[in-house]
């Protein structure tokens, strides 16, 4: 098990439409934040893996930047990207659930199937994978099927504990599957559509304090219905965002100061009792996440804080983010049982170069080439109306199911 007290894992898979002079400024902020996120669970799930546990989880303050917890605020940014996308093409009469699917199932099957072959063609030849043949393969088709949440809940002692943080994407296309539909029958009825979206944050949250409380942590830290509170209010930012227009003016300084709450609150993850992610900690801290991918959205004028987000490196972590989520701890744990007799600096140099090799290739040679291919296929139709110029203001159709980098 990776996952524990104080701490959760994830990443990102979705690039926001340009529209408007502000738009490549307001990518370049998201693939930062989402650079900012996956380091987190990076680092969150090289404790106990790569470096003893107790090496920088009781530093205080910065232990918390070494306890994960991050997860929900990847789920808000994607699901607010993938959400505009769909609003916008139904608004243009030209939704299709189906391609929506198919895009999404591309999307991360390139990624995907590639990892697994790996991980069946290691598990034959290295004598230090002890997990059975069996547990391998189902390991592997529950991935596929994007059923390894539910899964881990009724298999946890036989699942491949490298494949633990991949709940995360379960979770995450269970959800997809039903928001074109909500966005087909509500998409009209944004106020309704928002209320029951309130709504049914609060009711996830309150079912995971039960969950806790009845069958445990693991099943509370993995469960869809316990852990898409982070999407759900995704959508809800997306639903909510032409409203918040006329606040545009107050971006900026709501921008810096949700960034600078995310910072005390990561900081002081590790200071509060265990499992805080999962209760108080988490609720605020993926509230202010939304509020914070928000005002990126609202697009205000340049801040410190969207000039830090919008730096090369982290707009680099962020688009091969999908990459460095799937990959990260299997290759931790590969190099991990290899080298039992190394010191920990070691070890973890190693594991890093292994990491951005592996990445640099997937993201190099398997990322951006599905990106290219998605922007000119699996698009959906335009209505076939009669001939006439497009109403002044609308957006070309274009399809969330193509991310920039949502793990």
């Amino acid at each position: 098990m990776t996952a524990g007290p104080g701490r959760t894992d994830a990443p990102a898979t979705t690039p926001p439409t340009p529209v408007g002079p502000g738009s490549t400024r307001r990518i370049a902020a998201l693939d930062g934040l989402r650079g900012i996120v996956i380091v987190l669970v990076v680092l969150g799930h090289a404790n106990g893996n790569l470096w003893p546990t107790d090496l920088v989880l009781p530093v205080p303050v910065l232990g918390g930047f070494f306890g994960g917890g991050a997860v929900s605020l990847l789920f808000v940014i994607g699901a607010v990207i993938v959400t505009r996308g769909l609003l916008r093409e139904r608004e243009l009469g030209v939704i299709d659930p189906v391609r929506f699917y198919a895009r999404r199932v591309v999307r991360l099957g390139v990624q995907l199937v590639p990892f697994t072959v790996a991980i069946l063609v290691l598990h034959r030849i290295d004598p230090t994978d002890t997990t059975s043949a069996h547990t391998t393969n189902q390991s592997v088709l529950n991935v596929l099927a994007f059923t390894w949440n539910t899964y881990t809940e009724q298999h946890l002692l036989e699942a491949r504990p490298d494949f633990f943080h991949l709940w995360y994407l379960s979770v995450q296309q269970q959800c997809y599957l039903l928001l074109p539909l909500v966005v087909v029958l509500l998409g009209a009825r944004r106020r309704a559509l928002a209320a029951a979206l309130a709504a049914l944050f609060v009711a996830i949250t309150v079912w995971r304090y039960h969950v806790f409380a009845t069958d445990g942590w693991i099943v509370a830290h993995s469960s869809t219905t316990t852990r898409s509170d982070g999407l759900v209010l995704g959508v809800l930012v997306a639903v909510v965002l032409p409203w918040l227009a006329p606040l545009r003016h107050r971006a900026g300084h709501a921008m810096t100061a949700s960034a600078v709450a995310l910072v005390v609150l990561v900081g002081s993850l590790q200071e509060l009792p265990p499992f805080q992610y999962l209760h108080e900690w988490g609720i605020v801290f993926t509230l202010v996440g939304g509020v914070l991918v928000a005002t990126i959205f609202l697009d205000p004028a340049p801040t410190v804080a969207s000039r830090a987000l919008s730096t090369r490196p982290l707009g680099y972590l962020g688009r091969a983010s999908l990459a460095i989520f799937i990959w990260h701890l299997p290759v931790f744990a590969l190099v991990a049982r290899h080298t039992t007799t190394w010191q920990w600096p070691t070890r973890t140099l190693v594991a890093a170069l292994v990491l951005g090799v592996v990445v640099w290739s997937s993201h190099r040679f398997i990322e951006e080439p599905t990106r290219i291919w998605l922007a000119t296929h699996l698009r959906p139709r335009r209505l076939e109306t009669a001939p006439g110029p497009v109403p002044a203001g609308t957006a070309r159709p274009t399809s969330p199911a193509a991310p920039a980098g949502e793990p």
